[in-house]
């Protein structure tokens, strides 16, 4: 999520490091990514390269990992209860497996971007842009399928001694 996020921004004229040295560290800098946002509005169309700051840049990429393993425990344990649920034998299929955790994505885009972000961090909404941030979510459900789905099912196979 957090490269698709880097490369969209690059190719805007954003700067590679955007994502993480604006967009996350506004979580805990709040007082810049307000300025940001100021400056945003007084000058349509200004970029958000802003200089990389060493600080910004480990902050944006401890918080986002932090986020994607928090949110990759809830994804494994809501898909396995749905599993148990009478879901088994679509969730059984790596086919089925993915596309689930692409809706997980899509569902959590909805979370972050309407319940989430407008309480916890209304500085990252108005800098995100809804489409690429949506995009960015179905990604991770995408990239969290894919990985997860075979270790799970090592892990289910391989007897514990």
């Amino acid at each position: 999520m957090a490269l698709w996020q880097m490369i969209y921004s690059a190719n805007r004229g954003d700067g590679f490091w955007t994502p993480l040295n604006v967009c996350m560290a506004s979580f805990v800098y709040r007082a810049d990514a307000r300025t940001m946002v100021g400056d945003m509005m007084m000058h349509p169309g200004m970029s958000m390269n802003e200089p990389v700051k060493a600080s910004h840049l480990a902050v944006g990429a401890a918080s986002h990992f932090a986020f994607s393993v928090v949110v990759g425990i809830a994804f494994a344990l809501v898909l396995l209860e749905l599993s148990r649920a009478g879901l088994g034998q679509i969730l059984g299929s790596y086919t089925g497996y993915v596309g689930a955790s692409i809706a997980g994505g899509a569902i959590l885009y909805f979370v972050m971007w309407y319940l989430v972000l407008p309480w916890a961090n209304s500085q990252f909404k108005e800098l995100a842009l809804q489409g690429p941030f949506f995009v960015a979510h179905l990604v991770y459900g995408l990239a969290f399928g894919l990985v997860a789905f075979p270790l799970l099912r090592r892990s289910i196979r391989t007897p514990r001694v």
